[in-house]
């Protein structure tokens, strides 16, 4: 078992530490450390408090210097981390979470009011925004007091101002994304990008990602189900909301994918390291498309 502290790594059998892996004492070192993985800042390995233990083990040549060092880190480590909560894609993140968040609470909401017009009124195809704006214009209900036409109206009004506001965020998203993310949004658009985004945590991340893992970002459950021999390897994550992909036929579906996430991952790359459009990429991806298209014409016969 190992124990991950800021200043090592302990390695213990049950509770005696039998190997200790000390990190450089220089604090550029330790913050990039840090912050790459959760590590113990406070408490103790074996029974030991980390302070006893990094001078034991000479990390640090007193308890004063430890102190020190824990102190220096752990301002740095604030500044970083305030530093990361304000760039633009944390922006454009926090952005399509909203959206997200949105989403959830109005199809609970919408779903309310169908019940609630069924109620008072009749059935109706009518759901959504559609319904809450007709709702808004009713004069009158037939067999209802107008304090419950009243009421009901003003549950409307407010599940409008959430579509309202959810169109606000969308239309912030759109705007920001290609300044952001230039080659990102070229090829996957604003509001799956904004997602692909959200779910790999930065775009620093994303670009670091391999195009297989971003070809099923998204896709864990199935991912999970997949390793624990319940299911096949998915094909794709949330990249199948590209129009490439769902509109794709069964059998295309996952070679277009691959050819997508490659494209995304490089656009990724493109947009995190020099921040300027390539322009060819989407047609480099028709392109591939169009091979695949060709190559695989019809489901291949199992025989």
């Amino acid at each position: 078992m190992q124990v991950r502290t800021w200043f090592g790594i302990f390695t213990l059998d049950e509770d005696r530490i039998v190997d200790v892996e000390l990190f450089p004492k220089d604090l550029d070192y330790l913050i990039k450390r840090n912050i790459e993985e959760p590590l113990l800042m406070r408490g103790n390995v074996a029974g030991t408090n980390l302070r006893d233990l990094a001078v034991k083990y000479g990390f640090a040549d007193s308890g004063y210097e430890y102190d020190r060092l824990l102190h220096e880190l752990s301002i740095e480590l604030a500044r970083k981390q305030i530093t990361q909560a304000a760039t633009p894609d944390k922006q454009i993140i926090s952005a399509v979470e909203a959206i997200d968040d949105l989403d959830e609470t109005m199809n609970i909401l919408a779903e309310r009011l169908k019940e609630w017009y069924i109620l008072n009124v009749e059935k109706t195809l009518l759901k959504g925004e559609e319904l809450a704006r007709f709702v808004i214009e009713i004069d009158n209900i037939a067999n209802a007091s107008n304090g419950d036409l009243k009421i009901m109206q003003g549950f409307a009004s407010s599940l409008l101002g959430l579509y309202d506001t959810r169109s606000s965020i969308e239309e912030y998203i759109k705007e920001n994304m290609p300044e952001i993310a230039p080659n990102l949004t070229n090829i996957a658009g604003h509001i799956l990008g904004a997602r692909l985004l959200s779910i790999a945590g930065s775009l620093e991340r994303l670009a670091s990602m391999p195009s297989s893992t971003v070809q099923v970002i998204g896709a864990s459950n199935a991912l999970f189900k997949h390793l624990k021999g319940k299911a096949s390897s998915p094909k794709h994550g949330v990249i199948f909301r590209h129009p490439l992909v769902n509109t794709a036929p069964r059998w295309q579906r996952g070679k277009i994918a691959r050819a997508l996430a490659s494209k995304i991952s490089l656009a990724a790359r493109y947009d995190f390291y020099s921040g300027k459009l390539n322009e060819g990429l989407p047609e480099e991806l028709k392109t591939k498309v169009e091979i695949i298209r060709k190559q695989n014409p019809k489901k291949k016969s199992r025989n």
